[in-house]
């Protein structure tokens, strides 16, 4: 009696599978007889394709298909149509659209770009379509061609746009929403999931990037960080009169949607890769065809979506650069100079990193000269100022200090003995910094000075020379510029410009973020 009722079920399931899989059947036969045509696959087809695949993966799963040896074939070579229909169909919208995007300079490259991969996509889906009706044949499903079918094959060459007649809405605040939208773009542009995922990775072979570090996780992360900015960019400024009021905005849009969908394709590319053609990918004793090659396939991810996300967004730095400092207000703060050894490598390196940011002009002043912020070894050049100040600082202090205007002790351990308690009284009075406690000092030496306030000059002079000591001081610079690059300033001046007192690293605030990308 069991028997009979899986016979039955068996019966009713087939039927169904029958009933689903019709429409794609008819899809495959219909994409292997205009195949000739150049335009194929258009986006229409690519959009039926994709519904009637989902719809019959959907049905299969619900059922079992990919744990059933004899339909989890069929069932990948359905899933294979799903995803690469979406893929083409992104592939067709970007290809569609660069003619209405605003891009700089590489647009003719990535046309080409996006024609190769588009070439190997149709040859991708023939593929697939000779799959499925192989697969459909195996498993017994009665299938009989129904007509008429009327599937485009191209999308239609018909190109009118409707008069742009509505209103747009009024932004007030223009110059901090156009510096809104290009600094969130930097910011993305020195992500670093997003460099590792973008940078060129010189001959090292494709596949073995896959999946570490290129992966279908990092890939949807960088799609993810795109389409949000996309989209907050439709919020706030689409159809609104900043776009007429700023034309680098258009520019900025075009390259912001190029960059999602492209990580759009990649990411598709690549799970079908991971999950269907790598060594994580499920074993089965009955061969299917794949789209193409698991070598070509990730190729392709590399030459075109990859690398052309790489060069748009390389391309619109300058140009967020150029809008930041068109709306740029300029302001003044004085700051504290760096707590530990002044601007030596990484407070400077953290200035200037700063100011390329925002790719703004900030200028640094000490003492009556300036500096420019952006250049770290234009701030290490400061440091001959500021030790020249700290020097004069101690021999006022010093020659202020009636308890030492006495005569120099004639015994090297009374003289040492003298300067080592100066130096603890100097340090406890917080005017002075020890990072070493050999002071380096030869008795046998010939002390040309007169007094013991001479001699210590002479000694913390060369004790801070050779970076035993340092000067506290209240010394202050004053930087120009930008107020948006100030403002971050300000924060790392407040955060000892990225070290402690005694010049080790400390974490910075999450305003900062960027600095340790």
């Amino acid at each position: 009696m069991a028997f009979g009722k899986d016979r039955k079920n068996e019966a009713v399931f087939l039927a169904q599978v029958k009933h689903y899989s019709t429409p794609v059947l008819d899809m495959c036969r219909y994409a292997l007889r205009a195949s000739f045509g150049p335009e194929f696959p258009g986006r229409e087809y690519l959009n039926l394709l994709r519904g009637s695949t989902t719809r019959l993966q959907e049905f299969l799963d619900h059922h079992g298909a990919q744990h059933s040896e004899t339909w989890f074939p069929f069932r990948e070579s359905i899933a294979a149509a799903k995803l690469f229909s979406t893929v083409c169909y992104a592939l067709r919208h970007v290809r569609g659209s660069l003619k209405h995007y605003v891009l700089k300079d590489i647009d003719s490259n990535c046309r080409s770009g996006m024609d190769q991969i588009l070439n190997a996509m149709k040859d991708a889906l023939l593929n697939i379509s000779q799959g499925i009706l192989e697969q459909a044949e195996r498993c017994g499903i009665d299938y009989i061609e129904t007509e008429p079918l009327f599937l485009p094959h191209s999308d239609p060459r018909f190109d009118y746009r409707l008069k742009p007649d509505r209103n747009v809405r009024h932004v007030e605040k223009v110059g901090e929403a156009v510096v809104y939208i290009a600094t969130k773009f930097l910011n993305l542009a020195e992500d670093r999931g997003v460099r590792a995922v973008l940078r060129e990775h010189d001959d090292t072979p494709r596949t073995d990037l896959v999946p570490e570090p290129i992966s279908e996780e990092s890939l949807r992360t960088v799609e993810s960080l795109f389409h949000n900015l996309q989209s907050f960019y439709d919020t706030y400024l689409f159809e609104s009169d900043v776009e007429q009021q700023n034309e680098d905005l258009p520019y900025l849009r075009g390259h912001i949607s190029i960059i999602y969908h492209l990580m759009e394709v990649a990411t598709n590319l690549i799970h079908y890769y991971v999950r269907h053609m790598s060594s994580l990918s499920r074993d089965s004793r009955t061969e299917f065809r794949f789209p193409m090659g698991p070598d070509e396939l990730v190729n392709l991810v590399f030459d075109v979506p990859v690398k052309f996300s790489r060069l748009y967004l390389e391309s619109a730095v300058q140009l967020c650069q150029k809008m930041i400092q068109s709306y740029s207000v300029q302001a003044e703060i004085d700051v504290p100079i760096p707590y530990y050894r002044g601007f030596h490598v990484r407070p400077s390196t953290l200035i200037a990193s700063i100011v390329a940011h925002y790719g703004s002009s900030v200028t640094m002043e000490l003492n009556g000269q300036e500096y420019d912020a952006g250049l770290p070894l234009e701030l290490f050049r400061a440091n001959e100022e500021i030790n020249a100040l700290k020097r004069r600082f101690v021999a006022d202090l010093l020659s202020k200090d009636s308890r030492l205007d006495h005569p120099v002790p004639p015994e090297a351990g009374e003289r040492i003995q003298e300067i080592q308690l100066l130096l603890v009284r100097l340090s406890n009075e917080d005017k002075i910094v020890m990072y070493d406690t050999d002071l380096g000092i030869d008795p046998d030496e010939d002390v040309p000075e007169s007094t013991i306030a001479e001699y210590a000059v002479r000694l913390i002079r060369h004790l801070i020379s050779v970076a035993k000591m340092d000067v506290r001081s209240d010394i202050t610079v004053k930087f120009s510029g930008d107020n948006r690059a100030l403002n971050d300033l300000g924060i790392l001046a407040g955060n000892g410009y990225g070290e402690d007192q005694m010049g080790n690293n400390i974490v910075l605030p999450d305003e900062l973020s960027y600095l340790s990308r």
